[in-house]
């Protein structure tokens, strides 16, 4: 019995511990009178993967310490679920004392983990990867698949695949991270041709005429005119705005008639599909100008001063004859593209479009940003009845009717309307527009905050360092464009757009930077040729913007018969957030240098020769700095310690080559300053500005090493646009405005002293001071296109090298595809000296006794020297005397000897083709000679004439 009572007092014990442990949580819906109006006292999360438990608690209201609500309860279940992060939430409670314990349990949606395009083959995956509203490391939502969806075929239709079709799919989702990849399988079709373009309604204007400023082509032999109805959309603006520059100011586009439709081009067939678009035009009347008038507003305040004139020159109680506009009326006058003389010329609505946006382009430049341009138009009829009605003004009622009618016929040039009246009877019966601009000047505007979007990776501080101005900063239009450029020049975004808002007050904007990031890491491998350094293969490996930060990274390793290379450095362009840059990186080269030419003949100016070479090995390091300063300065200093050695010398160099071969490795020692100025718009593909770089490199001397001289080396560079391919408005189409025609000026030169050692005697004879690595050539690609570094017009002591140089060289470019390809004219221009001003040193005598060592010779040997100064060895005539050729006079860089005639000459034709990863540069060129002749200046060279092949990968411009 008691035994029996044992079991039933241990069963109801199990029964009610059961009990207590199933009851232990309970959900806060099905016992809400339980737990509301207790305090919570912890919250815990259960079932989330991705998303961190304080994450969840961000997104509550709940918090230990607060009594809990129905509203609470209610507000924060909502709140999950509007974060689209969860499919299932249950939210329980268990008593905790007097409190209560919430549980928080959740079922996430699964993550994005990749995201694949597959059949994308007409649109880059990573444009539709930017645009789709689903992101990689997101949460999967079905509104967000929709969106998505919509999104991939809206672009497809703005490029002209109607037919396209998109279906969403996904893998299994992981269990232990639960993310998934997802899939977007996209059926392109096939693009829609535009078969016929119907416009209505014009006139006047030519259809043609219309057609040629459409970015919509009929398809035809030449134009593919596939449809696309972002450009049918965009076609509707144009057609307008042609119209009103015409003078068809009231001109517009009707919505009944404007369509387009999809046809079988051959209905029975039905085997392809066009497109018909058609546009309704309402022409409206014809208008011409007839001038402007520029008042600013002095609109008296209650305080009696005026409202919208500046605060700054006109603070309250100055005198109203001392009330000073930002800008006097004549100034802006001067801006307009409208001028007095062009009444009675057609009223073309983007002039005036653009004179309006002159005078606030120049407020903004001073701050006023809020400056309004008022215009109020007036149109006068060329009839004779409306044109006497001014100017029978004394018939008027009173004085100042008389006056106000007298100020009228000035302002509407009646006088000169009257003589067009006369002189051009076809204009009689048509308006003419006369428009009035007042100015209220407003206050200056001052930029209250700064918000970047679109920098997915690159860091905020980035961004902002590279502004020319900060928050609480007065706003300055040429600061904000530069801005601009500066931001687009990092090389990290494919578009950078400024956009304003209204801020706080009235004083205040706010600026939007949007941006769109491309690639900054780059792998790539290819090829490279100059002549001087031969061709190459290279792999190089690089990061321009690591981690966001804007820090650069690259290695390169270079290969070829000629060059061998090996670099890695690294650049951190904002050092401690200040803009100052460091710069660290080491190298190994090795390069066969070859060092002119040794004759194997008897008759040493006219027999065989031939090339001596030897090899080059360096292996060294070097750090760096630089400073920003101003808005396009900069200031850079940097240290190179290396050791250089000389092996492999073939059998005729020379015993200057040998003895560096027996010395070995030997240390230079080499410390670079410099200061730049930039101001191009595109560093990419430059169509204005200039970029100068100044630099003296200190090598040896102080520093140590066998190396030891001072190089100064200045090169000016400048971008000039001259036209654009709509030819200065005469084809009307936008599209066309980015083919610009561009002309590269570019001087560079290196100016080369020899020094001494500072610390210890060194036996100059055995170890020079300048080696042959440091001197200078001319020729090729690298230099002077069609010359090569030992050319036979030459002077022999350009062969070897000379201490200085100076070239010059033009290009032409003409955009075939302005972000690709250009076709190029070019001019290129350069000499080299060896001394600067007079001759030095042990060569002094020899220079200034050549003229009579020829004079000895000439008189001695008359008819050898003849023959040798005007005919080759095989009795060709030689364009110029190798004695004057090999004048060491000329070698010296004096104001004399910097003449045309001193200059080697080239031009030619070619194509720049830029390739991100391998640019390649194809020319043809041509010697010519300076012949002094002032109606033909250049001649070619009689014994050769035809056009060299220059062929470059890589940018290796001097």
């Amino acid at each position: 019995m008691k035994i029996r009572n044992h079991l039933k007092l241990f069963s109801l014990f199990i029964l009610s511990l059961l009990f207590l442990v199933s009851a232990e949580w309970v959900s806060l819906w099905s016992n809400r009178s339980v737990y509301l109006d207790k305090v919570i006292t912890k919250i815990e999360f259960k079932g989330n993967i991705n998303t961190s438990s304080d994450d969840i608690l961000e997104l509550m209201d709940m918090r230990p310490g607060v009594q809990l609500s129905q509203g609470l309860l209610n507000a924060d279940m909502r709140a999950l679920f509007v974060s689209g992060f969860f499919y299932h939430i249950d939210i329980q409670g268990e008593a905790d004392g007097e409190g209560v314990k919430i549980l928080v349990i959740v079922k996430e949606r699964p993550r994005v983990k990749d995201i694949d395009f597959i059949g994308a083959d007409e649109v880059f995956p990573s444009d539709l990867r930017d645009k789709i509203p689903l992101k990689e490391n997101e949460v999967i939502t079905p509104k967000k698949v929709t969106l998505s969806k919509e999104v991939i075929l809206k672009k497809y239709r703005d490029e002209g695949f109607f037919l396209a079709y998109v279906r969403f799919e996904t893998e299994p989702v992981n269990p232990e991270t639960n993310t998934v990849k997802v899939k977007f399988i996209i059926d392109e079709g096939e693009e829609i041709p535009v078969s016929k373009i119907n416009i209505f309604g014009n006139n006047e204007i030519d259809t043609y005429d219309i057609q040629g400023i459409m970015d919509l082509k009929e398809s035809g032999i030449i134009e593919s005119g596939v449809f696309k109805e972002s450009a049918f959309e965009s076609d509707k603006q144009k057609i307008a705005a042609y119209l009103k520059s015409r003078g068809y100011v009231d001109a517009e586009i009707s919505n009944e008639g404007t369509n387009w439709e999809i046809r079988w081009e051959n209905p029975k067939k039905k085997d392809k599909r066009v497109v018909i678009v058609n546009f309704k035009i309402i022409e409206g009347e014809q208008y011409f100008y007839n001038g402007y008038t520029t008042n600013h507003d002095l609109t008296i305040a209650p305080n009696g001063m005026p409202q919208f004139l500046n605060k700054e020159n006109n603070p309250s109680g100055t005198p109203k004859e001392e009330w000073a506009p930002v800008y006097p009326v004549k100034f802006l006058e001067d801006q307009y593209e409208f001028a007095p003389a062009d009444v009675g010329e057609v009223f073309d609505e983007t002039k005036f479009q653009k004179d309006r946006a002159s005078i606030n382009e120049a407020y903004s430049a001073k701050g006023y940003l809020f400056a309004q341009v008022i215009p109020r138009r007036k149109v006068v009829e060329l009839s004779d009845a409306s044109l006497s009605r001014y100017e029978n003004c004394e018939k008027r009622g009173n004085s100042d009717a008389v006056s106000d009618c007298n100020e009228e016929y000035n302002r509407l040039n009646v006088a000169r309307l009257r003589k067009i009246y006369e002189e051009e009877p076809k204009l009689r019966g048509k308006k003419f527009i006369h428009v009035d601009f007042t100015i209220r000047e407003n206050n200056l505007a001052f930029i209250e905050n700064i918000i970047i979007k679109g920098n997915k990776k690159t860091q905020d501080r980035v961004i902002r360092r590279e502004l020319l101005f900060k928050p609480g900063d007065l706003f300055n239009s040429s600061l904000v464009n530069r801005s601009r450029e500066r931001i687009f020049n990092l090389g990290y975004f494919k578009e950078v757009n400024f956009n304003m808002r209204p801020g706080s007050d009235e004083t205040k904007m706010n600026l939007i930077i949007e941006l769109v990031e491309q690639p900054t890491g780059t792998v790539s491998m290819g090829g490279g040729y100059g002549t001087i350094t031969g061709f190459s293969i290279f792999t190089q490996l690089g990061e321009n913007n690591l981690n966001g930060t804007g820090q650069q990274i690259t290695g390169r390793v270079e290969f070829g018969p000629i060059r061998r290379y090996l670099q890695i450095s690294w650049t951190e362009p904002w050092f401690l957030d200040k803009p100052w840059s460091l710069t660290l990186s080491a190298f190994y080269s090795s390069r066969t240098l070859f060092v002119g030419a040794t004759s194997i003949t008897e008759n040493n100016n006219q027999g065989i020769k031939e090339v001596a070479s030897y090899e080059r090995s360096g292996v060294g390091v070097s750090a760096g700095i630089g400073h920003r300063f101003l808005i396009n300065w900069t200031h850079f200093h940097r240290y190179s310690p290396s050791f250089f050695a000389s092996t492999r010398p073939t059998s005729l160099v020379s015993d200057q080559v040998l003895a560096e071969v027996d010395r070995g490795w030997q240390f230079r020692s080499q410390l670079t300053n410099g200061i730049a100025y930039d101001s191009r718009d595109n560093v990419f593909n430059s169509t204005q500005g200039f970029n100068l770089i100044f630099s003296v490199d200190n090598v040896g001397q102080f520093l140590g090493g066998e190396s030891h001289f001072d190089q100064f080396s200045p090169i000016l560079e400048y971008y000039h646009t001259w036209f654009d391919y709509t030819f200065f408005g005469l084809i009307r189409k936008n599209a066309l405005r980015r083919w610009r025609v561009v002309q590269q000026f570019r001087t560079s030169s290196v100016f080369t002293f020899e020094r001494t050692p500072k610390y210890r005697n060194q036996d100059k004879e055995r170890i020079p001071y300048i080696q042959v690595q440091d001197r200078l050539f001319l020729g090729g690609y690298e230099s002077l296109r069609g010359w090569f570094f030992d050319d036979k017009y030459y002077p022999d002591e350009w062969k070897d090298g000379a201490a200085s140089r100076v070239l010059f060289t033009s290009e032409l470019r003409f955009p075939i595809e302005p972000s690709l390809l250009w076709f190029v004219i070019f001019f290129d221009a350069g000499s080299m000296y060896e001394q600067i001003n007079r001759a030095v040193g042990e060569r002094k005598e020899f220079f200034k006794n050549y003229d009579n060592l020829v004079a000895a010779q000439r008189f001695s040997e008359p008819i050898e020297t003849y023959l040798f100064e005007n005919y080759n060895s095989f009795g060709k005539k030689i364009p110029d005397s190798p004695l004057v050729v090999n004048d060491p006079g000329n070698l010296v860089l004096s104001s004399k000897n910097l003449s045309m005639s001193n200059f080697r000459f080239s031009w030619g034709f070619g194509l720049r083709i830029q390739i991100p990863v391998l640019p390649l540069r194809l020319y043809f060129a041509q010697r010519i000679r300076y012949t002094g002749v002032e109606d033909r200046p250049f001649g070619l060279y009689p014994d050769n004439n035809s056009f060299q092949f220059v062929f470059g990968i890589g940018d290796m411009r001097f």
